[in-house]
């Protein structure tokens, strides 16, 4: 294992540019990003503008209800992501080109202007936008995941200067296979016969069943994605980084960030909140997570590697970013880490403490959920309606049941990772690159990470006071009293009214 140094610590800071292979690669270049606001991209972006040396970010950014582009650049600057990048470099948003466009539309809807500048200064492009939603609607899952990454890479094609272009793929894109290799797995089906026919019911619903193989729609249009860029290797130096479930930060931009609730995210933070009591998960199942700062200097790690290597490896290379393969944790292990992490964090907002009933067995799954989640949930929803508030528990556990239908495949199976394309990178980085973009999922304990994530959560996705500790812990005994008593009279009543039903 390696020796880990913080990225942020002294001794890496006076490290500088030049002896950073990684750094010296992106210093002066621009750099277009795609899916710069979300989770994962608003890392990358911060990463690129305060490490590498950019020359300019391009960002596309869509109206979104009824926000303009530009108000959204602001509010995702004013996030606290950027706060370290602000003091360091007061002006670095003049480094940010925003571009209007939008994922789901042809060419993306780009102006001439735009796809122009495009074709004429972009030398590296970070393809990671997405639709992450497991149970999309399967024509819109293949305009945005497939149709997207077509319209990337022709971008591209066309592009003058290009160097690299990395597509942000997902671990899970043939998890229909329990061992995943890495490498891109041929598909019965051609991507671009079902763009060119989205129109074509009898097409679609044939897709629709060949589909029935993968877990969800958006892993199988993850997977069609990834054939495509198989056709454009010839015109550019192209990678795939397959990252797993994508949680909190370790230590970039500051520990513990998070402002996402979906995937293992949202789990975790219903489970947190108090909402979430049972998972429809074998306990002794090897889960597979990565910071997401990890991801973050993956993906511009493989970037610099997909051009200098360009020669050496003239095949599109596949790289699993994962942690189960070296840094195994099965799901009770991560329950345990977890519980011990909360009682030093407690919520003061959530509704009751996190507790976790888990079992693969389908029957025992519905009986907790019944239990834990709709007994209290209807109690708790009439309570509203009396007080003249809208109920909205039981939906909540509807929305939940629904996506825990999706995810079932992968918390109940243990999956076996190839990443020798991975442990090839960290071998080809230098010692101080290693440092500055660190991304081996072997260098961290999985305490460690969960001591920095809870706290995270509380203060930047709750917005509560790291200090609150002993207020939240009387307010949650209050919760867990009032919660208990209701329940046990509720299941009293029951009892009661079998006993003089039978007798």
């Amino acid at each position: 294992m390696f020796a880990f140094v913080p990225p942020h610590s002294k001794k890496v800071q006076k490290l500088g540019f030049k002896m950073s292979n990684i750094s010296e690669f992106y210093r002066d270049k621009v750099v277009f990003v795609t899916g710069g606001t979300g989770f994962i991209g608003k890392i990358v972006v911060e990463k690129l503008l305060r490490s590498c040396g950019v020359k300019e970010v391009i960002l596309m950014v869509r109206e979104k209800k009824n926000t303009q582009p530009e108000q959204r650049i602001k509010t995702l600057c004013a996030s606290p992501v950027f706060e370290r990048l602000a003091k360091q470099n007061p002006n670095y948003q003049d480094q940010i080109r925003v571009i209007e466009g939008d994922l789901e539309k042809p060419n993306f809807d780009l102006c001439p202007e735009s796809m122009e500048y495009l074709r004429e200064h972009t030398h590296v492009i970070l393809h990671i936008a997405a639709t992450v939603k497991f149970d999309e609607e399967m024509i819109k899952a293949i305009n945005i995941n497939l149709g997207g990454t077509r319209t990337a890479l022709e971008i591209g094609r066309q592009a003058k200067n290009l160097q690299s272009f990395v597509y942000v793929s997902t671990a899970y894109s043939n998890s229909y296979d329990e061992y995943i290799q890495e490498r891109v797995y041929p598909v019965d089906c051609n991507p671009e016969k079902i763009l060119a026919n989205l129109d074509d019911e009898k097409l679609i619903q044939d897709v629709i069943k060949y589909s029935l193989k993968w877990p969800n729609t958006y892993t199988f249009t993850k997977a069609l994605a990834e054939t495509l860029t198989l056709e454009y290797r010839q015109h550019f130096p192209v990678a795939i980084l397959r990252p797993s479930c994508v949680m909190s930060s370790l230590n970039e931009p500051m520990p513990g960030w998070c402002d996402t609730i979906f995937g293992t995210n949202g789990t975790f933070i219903g489970w947190y909140y108090g909402l979430i009591r049972t998972s429809h998960i074998d306990p002794e199942v090897t889960i597979d997570t990565v910071p997401v700062d990890y991801v973050s200097n993956a993906i511009i790690a493989v970037g610099w590697k997909t051009y200098t290597q360009r020669v050496q490896e003239p095949e599109v290379l596949v790289y699993n970013c994962v942690s189960s393969t070296d840094n195994p944790f099965t799901f009770d292990e991560r329950r345990r880490e977890c519980e011990k992490a909360c009682k030093k964090h407690p919520l003061l907002t959530g509704i009751y403490k996190p507790i976790t009933f888990a079992s693969s067995n389908e029957f025992l799954f519905r009986l907790y959920s019944i239990l834990l989640h709709y007994v209290p949930a209807y109690i708790m929803d009439t309570a509203m309606r009396l007080r003249g508030e809208k109920p909205r528990l039981v939906d909540a556990y509807i929305k939940i049941d629904k996506v825990v239908a999706t995810v079932k495949k992968f918390s109940n199976t243990t999956y076996f990772f190839d990443n020798q394309n991975m442990k090839d990178l960290y071998l080809l980085m230098s010692p101080v690159d290693l440092q500055l973009y660190p991304c081996d999922n072997r260098n961290y304990t999985w305490r460690l990470f969960f001591e920095v994530a809870v706290p995270g959560l509380k203060k930047y996705f709750f917005k509560e006071d790291l200090n609150n500790v002993k207020q939240a812990r009387l307010a949650m005994r209050k919760k867990e009293l009032i919660v208990n008593s209701v329940l046990f009279t509720f299941l009293g009543l029951i009892l009661l009214q079998l006993y003089f039903l039978l007798f």
